[in-house]
């Protein structure tokens, strides 16, 4: 067993319809609560899950979801230690509104999400995430970033970002390694260029239970190169345990990797609240993670 030098351990959590009753969301919380516990994991993200419009027909319907921060709450009733970070799309919030709003977060949460829109070429009411840090900076002592290794020219997205005042980035859910060490490496050769201290990037990793999972991560926009789909989808009954297995060895190499690098587990759908768990356990053991 290896001992791999992950910086932490985020575990990503979906906060849970509008019509759920107030027991039934309670109780989805005392689980989600029970997994940190047991696993030791005691930071955890909460996205703000707004209707994404995609490229396609949407693969799972959309339902409104519990407002995140006040589901944060409802984490911390129940373990006030959590390191609870709240994700925000800065964009949507009108520019008169923003300060006010992290004000009140922050007077509840350390860490949080800086998110932008949906698309680069809409118009939006509020800030762009690096014209939202100066706001966050002095409220939080942990300002994310989003990075999406696929994306044009990310590396030096990336520096601008770390630049403008992110201290760390959570980064889409990947498949494949390539893409992120191509990223990592110009972006770690920019900053020793301009002196800056690199951002702690949180690697996002995701199981699936069965076909449909990967279909929704694939319409949100993760890339899935083929030959790992076919491996997945070969056998419906073997998603489960391949895309697991799949996960280990993504995270053995992450390991790997140079750099101030952790991770980040999602469950993606409610379902696989579950499987999540365990594949962060199985991360743990497999890199030997204490």
């Amino acid at each position: 067993m290896r001992v791999c030098n992950f910086k932490g351990i985020i575990f990503t959590v979906i906060p849970p319809p509008v019509d759920w009753e107030d027991e039934k969301v309670k109780r989805k919380a005392f689980e989600i609560v029970s997994i940190s516990n047991m696993l030791n994991v005691r930071t955890i993200n909460i996205p703000e899950v707004i209707e994404e419009k995609g490229g396609k027909g949407r693969v799972v319907p959309y339902k409104p979801k519990v407002d995140n921060t006040e589901f944060g709450k409802i984490l911390k009733g129940f373990d006030g230690s959590l390191d609870i970070i709240i994700d925000k799309v800065v964009p949507l919030i009108p520019k008169d509104l923003l300060e006010d709003t992290l004000l009140s977060i922050s007077k509840e949460f350390k860490g949080i999400t800086l998110v932008g829109g949906e698309s680069s070429k809409k118009v939006y009411p509020g800030f762009s995430p690096s014209e939202a840090v100066n706001f966050a900076r002095g409220l939080f002592s942990k300002v994310y970033g989003i990075t999406i290794f696929t994306r044009k020219n990310e590396a030096e997205r990336l520096l601008a970002k770390t630049k403008a005042g992110f201290n760390a980035f959570i980064s889409q859910i990947i498949f494949e390694t390539e893409n992120m060490r191509k990223v990592l490496k110009e972006y770690y050769n920019l900053c020793s260029s301009e002196g800056v201290k690199p951002a702690t990037i949180y690697v996002s990793l995701a199981p699936a239970s069965k076909k449909k999972d990967i279909e929704f991560m694939e319409w949100l926009g993760v890339y899935i190169p083929e030959d790992i789909k076919r491996y997945l989808f070969e056998d419906e009954r073997l998603v489960e345990k391949r895309s697991i297995e799949l996960v280990e060895r993504l995270a053995l190499d992450i390991s790997t990797t140079e750099g101030e690098l952790g991770i980040n587990v999602e469950h993606v759908m409610y379902n696989n609240l579950q499987v999540a768990g365990y594949t962060l356990h199985r991360i743990k053991e497999v890199c030997g993670w204490k």
